[in-house]
């Protein structure tokens, strides 16, 4: 195992906005390696690979990095599960569960997250059966603060609050999914006049396995995407060949909404007409027809989750807030609109309830503590119960979450059992939780 004294080194997020001094970094590469630098730490935290607007991976005195401990170790053809280390990276895991013919409901956007990170906080899919990718482990391995290593399976007490801990119970050490049978879609991306889409989606919902919209503000139309279970492609779209260019073009068009932050509304009526304005189609499982493989550029980004009888109401306030020029809540493009289905997981966005997201991106990360439309739209959400994405930005804290799970004490109360001394806590993590 490597374990450097860093001299107290500098952790830095991957958009440069989070920075937190740190004394060691651990490097373990098996199991027995793990349980040991975590039993003997007063203060430490796993990183994933910082892809993160919030601040709950650095800040502990001491950090794991997993890029020593990854990789598939089981296939259960018979249970349809596997079972991977924790650092392994989405994109390798999602690969081998293709190749078995297998298929999970919960794909998030991007394959470049660790499988543990993105349970820890929450990284979820779309669909009318959408649901987080937390909902499918049905077993982990745990190394817990005193560095023992507790199996639980999905029938144990403390399984919905595992699938989604912040990584406050103890650190994951293997991860066991059970995953759906195989299936391919054939995928259409479509521009939608906004008084149509709006309308239309519920509709939209009950009638394809894969839905997600990308809202365009400032230009009237969102881009509708829907998956259909498929044998073979269904037709062909245009892709422009200047496609490729899409986050260049947004990088230099934004850098002047920095100053003119009026400016968005043309920047995002020449990104529509340049990008969003084609018929596209693709065919392949659903990992290779709707996940992003790479992250090709940094952003700073909120996300706030609200009960899908409630989103009508909640989205003609926030598109008349969007469209009011009295304040300066000028959005980039797009703002992803997806779609998740009931759960009992205790943090889950959709503990309890069918519910619909929306994403708010700033793509200046820099200046992102400037950037209005954050203030604007947290505002309107809060109002109708929105719930934040735990990994990216927003100001909610402590007794702000006891209204909005029904199981919030519940958490506090398991996390102060399984680490009474505090070993996974930061001051950032405290101040989320409310704890003293």
């Amino acid at each position: 195992m490597n374990s450097r004294d860093t001299n107290s080194r500098e952790w830095i997020s991957w958009n440069g906005n989070i920075r937190h001094r740190y004394h060691t970094l651990h490097e373990p590469s098996t199991e027995e390696e793990l349980a040991r630098v975590v039993g003997a730490a007063r203060s430490i935290r796993p990183l994933g690979n910082g892809q993160s607007s919030a601040d709950i991976a650095g800040g502990a005195e001491e950090l794991i990095s997993f890029d020593r401990y990854q990789g598939v170790l089981k296939v259960d053809q018979e249970k349809r599960e596997v079972t991977a280390r924790a650092g392994t990276p989405l994109g390798v895991l999602l690969a081998e569960i293709d190749r078995q013919g297998w298929s999970l409901s919960a794909l998030p956007d991007i394959d470049t997250v660790t499988l543990a990170g993105a349970i820890a906080t929450g990284t979820h899919g779309t669909a009318g059966a959408g649901r987080l990718l937390g909902n499918h482990m049905v077993a982990c391995r745990l190394v817990t603060a005193r560095g023992e290593v507790r199996e639980f399976r999905e029938d144990d007490p403390e399984m919905p609050a595992l699938r989604l801990s912040l990584g406050v119970l103890g650190v994951f050490s293997t991860i066991t999914l059970r995953c759906d049978p195989g299936f391919r879609l054939a995928v259409t991306e479509r521009p939608v006049k906004d008084e149509v889409w709006q309308k239309g989606w519920p509709e939209l919902l009950q009638t394809h396995p894969f839905l997600r919209i990308l809202y365009l503000p400032h230009t009237g139309y969102g881009y509708v995407i829907t998956g259909d279970y498929a044998t073979e492609p269904q037709g062909q779209g245009t892709r422009p060949w200047w496609i490729t260019h899409r986050r260049a073009v947004s990088a230099r068009l934004y850098q002047r909404t920095v100053r003119h932050p009026s400016f968005t509304v043309t920047a995002n009526k020449i990104l529509k007409k340049l990008f969003f304005s084609h018929t596209q189609r693709a065919f392949g499982t659903l990992y290779e027809a709707t996940v992003t493989k790479s992250r090709g550029s940094t952003l700073e980004l909120a996300e706030w989750t609200v009960a899908q009888d409630r989103f009508p109401e909640l989205f003609a306030e926030l598109g008349s807030a969007l469209r009011d020029r009295t304040n300066p809540a000028f959005v980039h493009i797009p703002m992803d609109v997806r779609f998740l289905k009931a759960d009992n997981t205790w943090l889950s966005y959709a503990c309890e309830r069918d519910c619909v997201t929306l994403g708010c991106v700033c793509r200046v990360p820099e200046a992102a503590d400037s950037y209005a439309a954050f203030g604007v739209v947290e505002e309107i959400f809060r109002r109708y119960g929105g719930r934040p994405h735990w990994a990216k930005r927003h100001a909610m804290r402590g007794d702000d979450f006891a209204d909005l799970y029904p199981r919030w004490q519940d958490f506090l109360d398991l996390r102060q059992r399984m680490d009474p001394q505090g070993t996974f806590l930061t001051p950032s993590l405290k101040e989320l939780l409310g704890i003293d």
